[in-house]
């Protein structure tokens, strides 16, 4: 997902002057840097100033694009971002990278788990939260195009493809269909959704219909196709690597709530209200904090054998 999201800002930097890139003390990116060096600023580590300086940029009617690992991005600069960006409505896009448990390694001061929380949380801002390299594609179109300030949440890379082209009819807010089903539907946000398919897989080999959609941008959230799932679907399950406290499953959850026709059992997957201290590759963690394909079938298969009972 990294490598799509650089390969798309080099193609917009090449038609669009007025796009500056800015980063904290991350991402070697040479390519850019030697051909476009009066869009390019590397601030180090000072990610306050980093946005300050994003702030400063769009008021003069440029386009800049910050970018560093998740924490650094939102978390450390939150104050500015809150302020100085999404107060005055500036058009600042605001890149990160290293999603849940991508540098699982590194303990919990670099597990991303409270970011969308924090950024939905925010007026003015659209949050995106793409699953896949593709998806990584459609979104950063869509946040160039898009006049005011955006949040993308990537993967750091290596993610499997899971949509067969490209996404040229892409829509903010929309959620996008990644395998028909419904009795069961599983509403996934970011790379995470290589695991709902495979929760998916283990459903259906017990007859059991199962429909996953992703949902690229978690704000605005795509509030009539939840309704649509939720009249019809027996479960509806949601899947994030991030906290459940009001992350993308809380999204989903307010829709439901406010909407009384809707019928379908609920159900968050995601991390509960703990600080993710197991250290250990990324797919370690899923599973220890039972997030992975197994776990989220397991759940799915709870829910339903207790409502048969």
């Amino acid at each position: 997902m990294k490598k799509a999201f650089f390969n798309t800002l080099y193609e917009l930097a090449k038609e669009n002057p007025n796009l500056q890139f800015i980063k904290g003390d991350t991402a070697y990116i040479p390519e850019y840097q030697a051909a476009f060096p009066n869009q390019y600023l590397d601030v180090g580590i000072a990610e306050q100033n980093m946005i300050g300086i994003a702030a400063g940029m769009a008021l003069e009617g440029k386009i800049p694009f910050t970018y560093s690992i998740v924490n650094f991005a939102t978390m450390r600069c939150l104050e500015q971002i809150r302020n100085d960006v999404a107060y005055h409505n500036l058009n600042v896009k605001i890149i990160s990278c290293g999603v849940g448990f991508d540098y699982g390694a590194l303990g919990a001061t670099h597990h991303a788990t409270e970011d969308l929380a924090i950024m939905r949380a925010l007026p003015n801002i659209v949050v995106f939260s793409p699953c896949d390299p593709i998806e990584t594609i459609a979104v950063t179109k869509a946040a160039f195009a898009f006049n005011g300030p955006c949040f993308i949440r990537n993967g750091h890379g290596g993610e499997p493809v899971l949509h067969k082209s490209l996404l040229d009819n892409f829509e903010v807010g929309k959620a996008i269909c990644l395998k028909e089903g419904g009795d069961v539907v599983i509403f996934v946000t970011g790379s995470i959704a290589n695991d709902a398919l495979q929760g998916a897989e283990i459903l259906e080999s017990k007859k059991i219909s199962t429909g996953v959609y992703s949902f690229p941008t978690v704000k605005p959230i795509d509030k009539d196709l939840i309704i649509s799932c939720a009249e019809t679907a027996s479960l509806i399950i949601t899947v994030e690597e991030h906290t459940v406290v009001g992350g993308f499953g809380s999204s989903v959850a307010e829709v439901i709530a406010e909407r009384p026709s809707c019928k379908a059992k609920f159900k968050r997957v995601g991390i509960n209200d703990v600080f993710t201290s197991e250290i250990g590759t990324r797919e370690y963690q899923k599973s220890f904090y039972s997030i992975d394909g197994i776990a989220i079938a397991n759940i799915a298969l709870s829910i339903l054998n207790h409502k048969r009972r």
